[in-house]
């Protein structure tokens, strides 16, 4: 019987998601030739990584990454790192035969994204990028919709990622507030999942018609001691600039001709993580709100009158009939529950020695190449083809 060995780098507050995400799963998909199991959390911080592990059920700990990838008995690997080390420590894992599911944004730059895909196209390992909000039972079953024509033809896109994290000017500066480090701000922070539902949703995108970025806490101090996720700690009387964007807005154009508005915050208060998008088709319209993930609205021309009405979970939506232990009308999941959904379609590609298709490198390239246009179209005041990039494109 083949055993994979699954390793997390990085025990912060995304790695607990994946950490959560294996350990729910990992008997679940274990099939006559073959089984899962959770052997090392790696982290700098030893302290952090044998507190992950405890929780989760992983046996073994490491403060050293590179000896985690040299570990011949280690099998797939979860990046969830902070950004600046997603590039490096992915390509080494490939490098080494792993299969790889790596945190989002996929990299700093286009480039470094299409360098990092290229190398997964010709690696043996499975490779996927974290896009876990595709796998809300509500979205991808907005998405069959979509498919079947419910709504006809998509022709306009609003999509936002709206949270408060950083609109305490208290909360420590760190990687996220340094553009060398995180790429961007709330553009590549939560950004990055917006942009992917409006590709999920609607296509790729042909061009940023315009767009603006905004710093409004110009300065943080700096911490103490060590910092996890969005955590307050004691701080210095020093501080340090934040060169990252708070909010980010921009008007798209997709190439079927629909069109999007996007904005991205990290200072919206009382929006603690909310990612929400309204679809309006030649036929009807969708809404949804993450704050209720367990349902949506849609409103169709040739039924209800064109009134709104609400379609709750149901076993007929994606994910719900086979991976929730109770598969019955209106049971409600969350954020842990759709992450988990992602993490197993990646354990059952791995099991299957078959491409992720839903969400991997090359879908991790197509939103930086997003991003950066969007990064473009604000700092020089113009509109920003996709294509423009064509040379980041594998």
């Amino acid at each position: 019987m083949k055993t994979y060995n699954i390793a997390i780098i990085g025990a912060g507050m995304i790695g607990a998601a994946h950490a959560s995400g294996y350990r729910a799963h990992q008997a679940r998909l274990a099939g006559a030739n073959h089984q899962f199991n959770l052997h090392t959390v790696c982290d700098a911080r030893e302290d952090a990584a044998q507190e992950l592990a405890r929780v989760w059920g992983f046996a073994h700990t490491s403060s050293d990454w590179q000896a985690v990838l040299n570990n011949p008995d280690i099998d797939i690997v979860s990046v969830a790192l902070p950004n600046f080390l997603h590039a490096e420590v992915a390509a080494a894992a490939l490098r080494a035969g792993k299969h790889v599911l790596c945190e989002k944004p996929l990299a700093l730059t286009a480039a470094q994204a299409k360098e990092l895909t290229e190398l997964a196209a010709s690696s043996k390992g499975i490779n996927g990028s974290v896009f876990n909000y595709r796998r809300i039972p509500a979205i991808s079953m907005i998405k069959q919709l979509i498919e079947q024509g419910e709504i006809g033809t998509p022709t306009h896109l609003l999509v936002q990622y709206q949270t408060g994290y950083a609109a305490d000017p208290l909360l420590p500066h760190s990687w996220r507030y340094t553009e060398s480090r995180a790429g961007g701000g709330a553009l590549h922070d939560i950004g990055a999942h917006a942009i992917d539902i409006a590709r999920f949703l609607c296509g790729d995108i042909l061009e940023i018609v315009g767009a603006t970025e905004d710093t409004f806490i110009k300065h943080r101090y700096l911490p103490l001691t060590a910092n996890a996720g969005h955590s307050h700690v004691t701080l210095s009387d020093q501080s340090a600039v934040v060169d990252t964007d708070d909010i980010s807005s921009c008007v798209l154009r997709f190439n079927s001709g629909c069109q999007g508005l996007f904005s991205a915050s990290r200072v919206t208060v009382g929006m603690g993580n909310t990612l929400s998008f309204t679809l309006t088709g030649s036929k009807g319209t969708v809404l949804f709100n993450s704050e209720r993930p367990g349902e949506f609205q849609i409103a169709r021309a040739s039924k209800e009158s064109g009134a709104f009405v609400t379609r709750a979970n149901n076993p007929a939506f994606p994910y719900l009939s086979d991976l929730i232990p109770v598969p019955h009308d209106g049971v409600a999941i969350g954020y842990a529950e759709g992450f988990g959904f992602m993490i197993a379609e990646f354990m059952q590609a791995v099991a299957e020695n078959r491409p992720y298709s839903k969400g991997n490198f090359a879908d991790g390239l197509a939103v930086a190449l997003v991003l950066e246009a969007i990064q473009h179209a604000a700092r020089e005041r113009r509109p920003v083809s996709i294509s423009e990039f064509a040379g980041a494109q594998p």
